[in-house]
């Protein structure tokens, strides 16, 4: 009989946590940007030069505002509520200083614990305007940013490598422009990789030269997803020419120089090898350029080149490869090993 409750306890788990992935679960992921239909029609520019003439043009065109900023951890904020009589600023201070926590809020007398994080200071000064309201007829409060902690980090092939504070709204070509551009060792991708909460890290890999191509297409929708907004703790990494891209359920991904020539199989070997917990070997892709707007999307059947049914492909400079995790791995991997390992742990807890 317990041996029938544990599996219909299982079977149920597996059910709930099948029901969930589906619904919210998210598979750590990576994309490759643009693609094949997402291309700008300006000319090819072709050396480092050109390039951050044109990245310099895009960055000079950005209409971000640091009144557009988002607060975030480790924030210092000043906030003053200017009609604070003098005889009441010693129990409600006029002026504050805080610094945002961790987890993304403030402290304030007479209203507590205030949650900061993601919004401007104009939306700040409304959410507070409202707290105080109670306690204040009709207080005028203002929020200045005494101090931005908010940072992304640019590495690689740029001539300034090093961690930018925001202070406003970036893109990706914002922050090269601020790195200094690119150097003439610089390959043809720009890798941005980051972590979201719940969703664990995400890659994301962008044509260079179609980047700078879209210095004149602002406004274009295209343009606009190729030349991504950054968010806080990205890191932008412009690899040498001559690299290969491995990224997805592989030990080690990352960057690498093509130093010699490499099939697949010693690519990922490169790259640490392959997870076989996770990865869903018959949908690897070989991400490969044709020309400054075109993407080639090479599927790969990484079994049938194990076995030898297939053949090995080579991997050419620039190519971007991604394993990408199998849904019902992840499952098995994520939820399944905990709830087996929570049943034998509540057998041996309450078991007879």
């Amino acid at each position: 009989m317990k041996s029938l409750r544990l599996r219909a306890i299982i079977l149920f788990r597996l059910a709930v946590a099948a029901i969930f992935l589906g619904s919210c679960g998210t598979v750590p992921q990576t994309r490759v940007l643009p693609q094949e239909n997402q291309t700008p029609t300006s000319s090819t520019t072709s050396s480092a030069n050109e390039i951050n003439q044109s990245l310099s043009l895009a960055a000079a065109q950005s209409v971000s505002s640091p009144s557009d900023y988002q607060i975030g951890p480790d924030d210092l904020l000043q906030i003053t509520i200017y009609n604070i009589p003098e005889q009441e600023a010693r129990v409600t201070p006029r002026t504050t200083t805080l610094r945002v926590s961790q987890q993304g809020q403030v402290v304030l007398p007479l209203v507590g614990e205030v949650p900061v994080k993601g919004m401007t200071t104009a939306t700040l000064e409304a959410e507070l305007r409202k707290r105080y309201d109670k306690y204040i007829n009709n207080p005028q409060i203002g929020v200045l940013i005494a101090e931005y902690r908010q940072r992304v980090s640019v590495m690689g092939a740029v001539q300034k490598p090093g961690v930018f504070e925001l202070t406003g709204p970036k893109t990706v070509i914002d922050m090269l422009a601020l790195a200094g551009g690119v150097t003439e060792k610089a390959g043809n991708q720009v890798h941005v990789y980051r972590q979201v909460e719940q969703k664990g890290r995400q890659s994301f890999v962008i044509d260079l030269m179609v980047l700078a191509n879209s210095a004149g297409l602002i406004n274009d929708k295209n343009a606009a997803m190729v030349n991504m907004p950054v968010q806080v703790g990205d890191v932008i990494n412009v690899p040498q020419a001559g690299m290969f891209f491995v990224d997805g359920a592989v030990g080690k991904p990352g960057s690498y120089p093509l130093g010699r020539r490499y099939t697949l199989t010693q690519a990922l070997a490169t790259a640490g090898g392959v997870n076989p917990e996770l990865a869903d070997y018959s949908s690897v892709s070989i991400f490969r350029r044709r020309g400054p707007t075109n993407v080639e999307t090479i599927p790969v059947d990484l079994s049938a080149v194990m076995s030898g049914s297939a053949a090995d492909p080579q991997v050419e400079a620039d190519d971007v490869v991604v394993v990408p995790m199998s849904t019902a791995k992840y499952l098995v991997k994520r939820f399944v090993g905990t709830i087996i390992s929570g049943v034998s742990i509540g057998g041996l807890v309450g078991g007879s």
